[in-house]
């Protein structure tokens, strides 16, 4: 029996590194000399772990590129599901902008993190579109 790859760990590092960038707290400057870009760099290393941890919960397995052919859903799905997460996202972002109008306060870092997620999901949702119902599709399959 294969043994499922361990993505917990990861995620809970991920999260911590993602959620930082939700509070202002007193980071270092950095050789940037600015505490918000600190902020936002630890926030991306957080992301590539949350990363790591969805493809091994996910698909159970080691790796980093969803091919196409390893989900489980039906093909045709992929690019609503994907499209839907970037969706969910921007509606995040709506939502912090909307707070921090409203005097609540939303460091620099939080929706620039939250708005690389959604174009991430939209280019896979336009990449499974084009190879699975668009142009690119292989006619013989």
């Amino acid at each position: 029996m294969v043994k499922e790859p361990e993505w917990r760990w990861q995620l809970v590092v991920g999260l911590i590194c993602v959620a930082q960038s939700f509070v202002n707290w007193n980071t270092p400057e950095g050789p940037w000399q600015e505490q918000s870009f600190t902020r936002g760099v630890i926030a991306l290393i957080g992301l590539g772990f949350v990363y790591v941890a969805k493809y091994r919960w996910q698909f159970h397995q080691d790796g980093l590129i969803p091919y196409l052919k390893i989900f489980r859903c039906k093909p045709q799905q992929i690019a609503r599901i994907s499209a839907a997460d970037g969706l969910a996202a921007i509606a995040l972002i709506l939502l912090l902008k909307t707070l921090s109008d409203n005097g609540f306060f939303v460091p620099v870092p939080a929706p620039l993190i939250l708005l690389l997620y959604a174009m991430l999901m939209f280019l896979h949702a336009a990449y499974a579109w084009l190879v699975i119902s668009g142009p690119l599709q292989d006619e013989e399959e």
